[in-house]
């Protein structure tokens, strides 16, 4: 490959990772630090592989220190992204569920990378 064909190529990769954290900044729930991205993807992975997301599997899971991850999840479900059900089966299990809100934007993130 060309040295002007690669840079071409490389260019409009760059432009299009520019343009998709544009886009996570105004359409996901991000902060400043990776827990609340490594959060999304985490409960999405559980959703769509239909693994119940406990409390315990999420602060076990993830690399961030406990009261990190639980301060971010706190946002996630007062800005309406996800809620914790009590499992039917026993309710001393909690469950973390994606809302619809969380479900469209996730979806809408995942045509970004399919196309």
């Amino acid at each position: 490959m060309s040295v002007l064909k690669q840079n071409h190529e490389l260019t409009e990769f760059t432009k299009r990772l520019i343009e998709t954290r544009l886009w996570e900044e105004k359409n996901l729930p991000l902060s400043q630090s990776r827990i609340a991205y490594d959060l999304l993807i985490f409960i999405a992975h559980c959703h769509y592989n239909a693994t119940p997301l406990t409390l315990k599997l999420l602060f076990n899971s993830l690399s961030h220190s406990e009261r990190g991850v639980r301060y971010v999840l706190e946002q996630f479900i007062a800005n309406e992204w996800c809620v914790i059900e009590h499992a039917s089966h026993d309710k001393r299990f909690r469950h973390i569920t994606p809302t619809t809100k969380f479900l469209d934007a996730f979806e809408s993130y995942f045509l970004i990378y399919s196309t």
